[in-house]
């Protein structure tokens, strides 16, 4: 499309536009009537047509989110290695990298679930790699 049909186009839009602005609903219902037209039938219509758009929209949105979610969500849990071999995993990372044990609370008892969390964090971080049970 050349810019001068583009031109053309917009400034029939805007005339359309205005002149259904300046006239009322009354006389717009007047005249659908006498053109043949039954305006209660045309507005359902239109709703319908718009329900229509809107539900496959949603449609669309709803498959496009769950192509996405199901391309990005990591696979279920996996099998983790007993509790000292965890211990022994995470002793061997923070010797690996004196940094890590630095956010870990020195000198107390870690609960069990401290222990299997610290180990799933490092082995989401890369630096323990996961081993079966």
């Amino acid at each position: 499309m050349t810019s001068a049909n583009r031109r053309t186009i917009e400034a029939m839009q805007a005339l359309a536009g205005r002149d259904l602005e300046e006239t009322g609903d009354g006389q717009i219902r007047r005249e659908s009537i006498e053109d043949g037209l039954d305006p209660t039938l045309e507005a359902r219509q239109v709703a319908e047509s718009l329900d229509a758009v809107v539900a496959q929209f949603m449609r669309d949105r709803a498959s496009t989110a769950k192509a996405l979610r199901a391309a990005t969500t990591p696979p279920g849990p996996r099998p983790r290695p007993t509790l000292a071999r965890m211990e022994e995993s995470i002793r061997a990372a923070f010797d690996r990298e004196p940094r890590l044990a630095a956010v870990f609370r020195e000198a107390k008892r870690q609960s069990d679930q401290d222990i299997r969390s610290l180990y799933d964090d490092l082995v989401s971080m890369g630096k323990i790699r996961r081993r079966g049970k």
